[in-house]
């Protein structure tokens, strides 16, 4: 809950915003019953878990347990904090929305940056196009055969070599230094006092966020002699790197339509495939894939195909993607290219035809990794075999899904000519993993009586104050239900009804967000709820009990320790008076 906007005014913001109204702008959803599901957009979801309820104006996901209110999923999707969410919300609503100083000074400087990013594009765009400062970058993109049409559609600039021709120009705009800095355009001196343009002599690559604002960018040295060869910009409070894919926000939808994805290394590579009319293509910046950014592919696709280089580089880049991107889900296939190529120049000397054809001739990962072998693996020395085993399962160890796993171990040993449990051997920790993985997904006896207990008391508000009257925070074994209880009892005091909607906006716990969310969610079934309140309410009472027996019990074993036969008398006496109660 925000401390400096009042919580009137956040009720009728969230109130005025329909969730699935909200929701149905960035994922499709259909209607099930009194519900609306669809796709999780937050994990691989293959079959609809993500659901929507219009009366409670709550989501919850059942395959990976994000929920909330509307403001949390605009959090979440957006990438944003509760201040932006609500901005965007109070927009929609046609609401003004009154900003502290200190709010509005963090809101201004995410503005700052973002606006900071569209002055340093601009700057870039104006200074390829000036007739003596952008020719090298220009003669470069001709060499490179980039179209006038891909230079505008990219948005691609040129930085010069001044160390203060950014800086000068967003000074006259009226920006600061402090801004540039945070938005990592410019660098403090360390010799002087000042800053320095971070980008210099290169040509300059615009990211794009998944709703296509400038972020960050890539630059390219012309000059021969910087190094490294391209150069991105830092992580800021908006450009998480590893979080990313280059060019998603051009090809999301053609992906999503034609349900694969052709994954390479650089901006070039892209750009020339998205050229010659192959636009389901991202690019990972030349860094092997983060969990993360292998399941934002997953959202939009069920295939992906690795077209890096055909250099050693190249192939390791693929190879250390692969965890993640099986992991996510993703059916994988490599193209290899013939003597060292990659793919923005085989697309330039052969033409997407040839390379359509590459891409049907693709190579499973199984296939692929044997075929590096170089000879079958029957011939391999008993140490380079066990080496090979040890690679596939890594991997195997990395699928989650056991029926995915399995079928990739059976698959590896055919294709290996091996038998399934040298390879299952070799993994030894699989059901160790699969052991934690269901441990950690099962509820205990205990917590799930006191989610379906805090369920009982968000339906019925009217006896909250009946529970507080026997129970303390104390009496749950969760931290988040201690707190939610701490809480609902609070609200239920100073307001009279605690709506799980607006219970949600007074934590900044995620944890506890998702609890709400998915015990508001959650089906009691038809009995009574005064009836199974009075029921939990026995079972918390018999637990406080049991606590109390085995506390005396201690303190009982204690004292005889110490030879104290009055205490021990004493707390005999207690134990007897308890048990009979």
């Amino acid at each position: 809950m925000s401390d400096f906007i009042p919580q009137d005014l956040i009720d009728r913001i969230r109130d005025s915003s329909d969730i699935v109204d909200v929701i149905s702008e960035y994922l499709p959803l259909k209607k099930r019953g009194k519900n609306w599901v669809g796709l999780c957009p937050f994990h691989v979801d293959k079959k609809p878990s993500f659901s929507v309820s219009q009366d409670k104006q709550l989501f919850y996901c059942f395959g990976c347990g994000q929920g909330g209110n509307v403001f949390t999923f605009l959090m979440l999707h957006e990438k944003v904090g509760f201040f932006e969410a609500l901005d965007i919300l109070a927009k929609k609503a046609g609401i003004g929305l009154p900003k502290t100083k200190m709010d509005k000074e963090r809101l201004d400087e995410i503005d700052k940056i973002y606006y900071a990013n569209q002055l340093a594009c601009q700057y870039f765009n104006f200074c390829l196009k000036d007739e003596s400062l952008g020719n090298r970058a220009r003669e470069y993109l001709d060499k490179r055969k980039v179209s006038v049409e891909s230079i505008k559609l990219f948005s691609i600039g040129y930085a010069p070599s001044a160390w203060e021709g950014l800086l000068n120009y967003a000074k006259r705009k009226g920006l600061g230094s402090k801004t540039l800095e945070g938005a990592g355009l410019v660098i403090k001196s360390e010799k002087k006092k000042g800053y320095y343009d971070r980008f210099r002599d290169r040509l300059i690559f615009p990211i794009f966020n998944l709703s296509g604002k400038i972020i960050g960018f890539g630059g390219r040295d012309l000059s021969g002699k910087e190094e490294p060869k391209y150069l991105n910009s830092p992580e800021t409070s908006i450009y998480q790197k590893s979080k990313l894919l280059y060019g998603l926000n051009f090809s999301k939808e053609i992906i999503r339509s034609e349900k694969k994805a052709v994954v390479v290394e650089g901006y070039m590579d892209l750009i020339s495939l998205y050229q010659a009319g192959l636009k389901n293509v991202v690019a990972s910046s030349g860094t092997s894939f983060t969990s993360s950014q292998a399941n934002l592919l997953s959202r939009f696709c069920e295939e992906a195909y690795l077209f890096f280089d055909s250099d050693s580089a190249g192939m390791s880049a693929a190879l250390r993607s692969v965890n993640y991107l099986f992991d996510a889900g993703l059916d994988l296939w490599i193209v290899t290219l013939p003597g060292g190529g990659d793919p923005d120049s085989y697309v330039k000397k052969f033409g997407a035809k040839k390379v359509l054809e590459k891409l049907k001739g693709a190579k499973n990962l199984i296939d692929f990794k044997k075929e590096l072998l170089g000879r079958d693996f029957s011939e391999l020395s008993l140490k380079e075999q066990e080496k090979v085993l040890s690679d596939f399962a890594e991997i195997a160890r990395n699928i989650k899904d056991e029926t995915r796993r399995g079928l990739f171990i059976k698959k590896t040993s055919e294709a290996l000519g091996t038998a399934e449990k040298l390879l299952t051997g070799k993994m030894g920790v699989i059901k160790k993993v699969k052991d934690t993985e269901k441990g950690s997904s099962e509820i205990k006896g205990q917590e799930l009586l006191e989610q379906n207990f805090l369920k009982i008391l968000l339906e019925r508000n009217e006896l909250i104050e009946q529970a507080e009257e026997k129970l303390r925070s104390y009496d749950f074994v969760s931290p988040e239900h201690k707190k939610v209880f701490f809480t609902i009892t609070e609200i239920q005091r100073e307001k009279g009804s605690v709506p799980p909607v607006a219970l949600i906006d007074y934590f900044e716990d995620s944890n506890c967000k998702k609890l709400i969310s998915e015990i508001a969610m959650r089906d009691l079934g038809s009995a009574d709820l005064k009836i199974q309140f009075e029921d939990y309410l026995k079972r918390f009472l018999h637990l406080q009990k049991e606590k109390k027996v085995k506390d005396l019990k201690g303190k009982i074993k204690k004292a005889k320790s110490e030879n104290d036969l009055e205490e021990v008398q004493k707390l005999i006496f207690e134990l007897q008076e308890l048990i009979r109660r």
